[in-house]
This record gives structure tokens, C-alpha cells and sequence, in this order.
């Protein structure tokens, strides 16, 4: 199986009323150690496929294979494991620390993955970019191409199988560019899979394999070498002064950083592509929470039952004020029953908020983020159980002091 397996992957967003198709059941296949260049003009979708590749996005449909495991089927924190230990980025705008040194910098994804001793791993990576000499230096004591070297220095002190590049030459003049991308073809040869996300073609013919995308679609997919015989120069408008489609923040390996919401690239609209087809295109994806927020609401009622059932086991069982003549269990019983009753009751309304908030917060993810959703059913009925819980705590209250205030009123007559 290829290192990266991509099936029909669909990425949609919801921008107002309509709906952005940015990327649009995307086939791609990259072995391992490949040297791949992803091209296109902005709004083209090749920041949104980084975003999916990254593990910092999940797609809306379609299925995507990380060295052997379905992306798809991961928990946020397997996720933000997979970006610490097994990805490496590298951003155009560098996205150093600034006030620490460049060692420090590159210690980072060390100190996410718990490693306790960082400096020595840290450097090996400086050394590797050629920036031993350098490693005291804080990230405005060093040059534009220095601080490049020290972005891609972090991305590999892990030693992940796979680099993700976005534009990493944009920001740097021609000469130091080729430097880069030397380094890139060092690391490539040294057995990393590397994806650069790029709209240079001078940068692109520098990779084995260039990818060019246009309106969410892989339009060419060919060897390097390939084009270069043919002369055939990929269509790679200039970029425009404001790219939607890139990305714009470093992804740092923390847990939650899995929430973080992708760029929203230009694209074509819902009255082209309608979401109802995207069922045809993949598996639907999993609503996350909305089992939890069922499991929340039908608890709910069943702690309020519970309730009621120690109620009537202390009126049967328990102590007889009236004639001073205790029946079967002793006072002490009788006070444990009432607190656990009472226990039970605080139990419910914490379950019934639960349910309607988790239930709501499902449903809301999927309006936001439009596609053929599983397990919505599950939420719906989630905030159905939480709301009757709570009109049946409020009414059973109701009673409750409405009773005190008849007995209290009795008493005085």
C-alpha cells in the first residue's frame, strides 16, 4: 500500500449561504521518499489537500491513508500525535518564537512530545540545516534564509517520515531559495517523504513529481523528468496579492490544536456541485460526541428513576414520625437513602445540560461544516431526552413546593 492512499477525498465549507467545494473527490497516491510538489493558482485547493494531509483538518467525505491507517477513524488525540511524532512543517512566514533562542525553537515539538532531555536532539537537527554555529541566536539575530533553516530544523527533530512544505521559498530571494530547496533534496534523499505546496514553477521543477490542481481537482499528475522532456509548462498563474488558499499559522503539535479551522480557499459554489451528491463520493463522515451525548440523555431520566425508587423504599421502609415507632430501617439508613436520592437528582440535571449542550454542539459542526453526516439521529434524540428531563425535574419541583406550600397552609387552618 502507498504511503499516502487518498480516495475520493471532498473538502466543503459553508461560507454564508452557499457552499465552497474546495477540494472535489481527490485521487492521489505518494510512496514513500517521494519528492512531490503540489501547484495550482489560489483558490485551486492545494493548501486545503496540505491542511488534509496535515491531519490539521478532517475531510467532509472520502477516505485518506496515513502509512496504513485510516485518518478517519483517529480521535483528536491520535491525531495531534500523528502531527507531533510523524509530520514535520515548514511555513512561509517561518512562525519562530522570538524571544527564545534558535535552539529553543527547534526543542518545541520535542517538549509536546514529553521528551525530557532536548538539547542534544535539537541540535543534531540544527546541524543537519548547517546551523550549529547559530544555535544561541534569537530568530532577529539571524537572516530570512537562517530562520527557514531553523523552521525546517524544528520539522524534523523528531525524525518524522513526512515533510509538509507550504510556499517555503516565498519569502526569501531567489539565491537563498535554491538553498532551501538544496536542503529539501538532502532530506529527500535521506529517505523523508516530502510534499511542497507551491505556485513557483521554478520551485516545482526542483521535486520528482509535480501535482497541479485547479477548482479543487488534480488536472496533471506527472513525473518531473517527464515534463522537462516534453517542455510542457504547467499552467501556474502568478499569485495574487491576497491568497485565500494558504496557510497562514504553523501547526504546533498540541492536542488541541486538532480544532484549529482550515483557511477558507475561494471556490465554486453549491448550485455547481449540490452537497447531496457527496454521499456518492465516500463513506459518511462520524458525527464525534453524538453516541456520548445519547448515552448523556438517557442516563438523565434513569437517574431521576433511580430517585424516585429510594423515595418510595424510605415512605415504606422508613422512619414513622406520626407514631414515633420506627418500621424497618434505622434513622441513619433512612438519611442515606434521602441523600443518595438527592445525589441522584443533581446527577440528572447535570446529565440532562450534558445531553442538550453536546447534542447542540453536534449538530452545529455539521451545519457549519456541510456533508453527508452519520450519527445526527443520535444527537437530535440526545437533546429530545435532555429537554424532557429537564421539564420533568422542573415539574416534579413544581409539585414539590406547591405540595410544602398546601402543607403549610393546612397546618396553619
Amino acid at each position: 500500500m502507498p504511503f499516502i492512499r487518498i480516495r475520493g477525498l471532498t473538502k466543503l465549507y459553508r461560507m454564508g449561504e452557499s457552499i465552497v467545494r474546495a477540494l472535489d473527490g481527490v485521487d492521489l497516491d505518494i510512496e514513500r521518499g517521494e519528492f512531490v510538489a503540489i501547484t495550482g493558482a489560489s483558490g485551486s485547493g492545494k493548501s486545503t489537500m496540505m491542511h488534509l494531509i496535515g491531519c490539521l483538518d478532517r475531510p467532509t467525505a472520502g477516505t485518506f491513508v496515513f502509512s496504513g491507517r485510516e485518518v478517519g477513524s483517529l480521535s483528536d488525540r491520535e491525531l495531534a500525535e500523528v502531527r507531533n511524532k510523524q509530520i514535520g512543517f515548514v511555513f512561509q512566514t517561518f512562525n519562530l518564537i522570538n524571544r527564545t533562542t534558535a535552539l529553543e525553537n527547534v526543542a518545541v515539538p520535542l517538549f509536546y512530545a514529553r521528551v525530557t532531555h532536548t538539547r542534544a536532539a535539537a541540535m543534531r537537527a540544527l546541524e543537519r540545516v548547517g546551523l550549529g554555529p547559530r544555535a544561541t541566536h534569537k530568530p532577529s539575530e539571524l537572516s530570512g534564509g537562517e530562520r527557514q533553516r531553523v523552521a525546517i530544523a524544528r520539522a524534523i527533530v523528531n525524525d518524522p517520515p513526512l515533510l509538509l512544505a507550504d510556499e517555503p521559498t516565498g519569502n526569501l530571494d531567489t539565491r537563498t531559495g535554491k538553498q532551501i530547496m538544496q536542503i529539501f533534496r538532502e532530506l529527500n534523499a535521506q529517505g523523508v517523504t516530502i510534499v511542497l505546496v507551491t505556485h513557483e514553477y521554478d520551485v516545482a521543477i526542483q521535486t520528482r513529481r509535480i501535482v497541479q490542481m485547479r477548482d479543487g481537482k488534480i488536472v496533471s499528475d506527472r513525473l518531473t523528468a517527464d515534463l522537462l522532456d516534453d517542455h510542457q509548462e504547467p499552467h501556474t498563474p502568478p499569485r495574487e496579492a491576497a491568497d485565500p488558499d494558504s496557510v497562514s499559522e504553523a501547526a504546533e503539535p498540541a492536542a488541541n490544536d486538532s480544532a484549529r479551522p482550515a483557511a477558507i480557499p475561494a471556490g465554486v459554489s453549491d448550485s455547481e456541485h449540490p452537497p447531496k451528491n457527496v454521499a456518492a463520493v465516500g463513506s459518511p463522515r462520524l458525527a464525534r460526541g453524538a453516541t456520548s451525548a445519547l448515552v448523556c440523555g438517557v442516563s438523565a431520566p434513569t437517574m431521576i428513576a433511580i430517585a424516585l425508587l429510594l423515595g418510595v423504599l424510605i415512605e415504606l421502609t422508613g422512619f414513622d414520625r406520626a407514631a414515633h415507632n420506627p418500621k424497618k430501617l434505622p434513622p441513619v439508613s433512612v438519611i442515606l437513602l434521602g441523600c443518595g436520592s438527592s445525589l441522584a437528582l443533581l446527577v440528572a440535571v447535570g446529565l440532562a445540560i450534558a445531553a442538550i449542550l453536546w447534542g447542540r454542539g453536534v449538530l452545529r459542526r455539521a451545519h457549519e461544516q456541510p456533508g453527508d453526516w452519520s450519527g445526527l439521529g443520535r444527537a437530535k434524540a440526545a437533546r429530545i431526552l435532555g429537554w424532557a428531563t429537564a421539564a420533568l425535574l422542573l415539574l416534579g419541583l413544581t409539585v414539590n413546593i406547591a405540595g410544602c406550600l398546601w402543607r403549610a397552609t393546612h397546618a396553619e387552618l
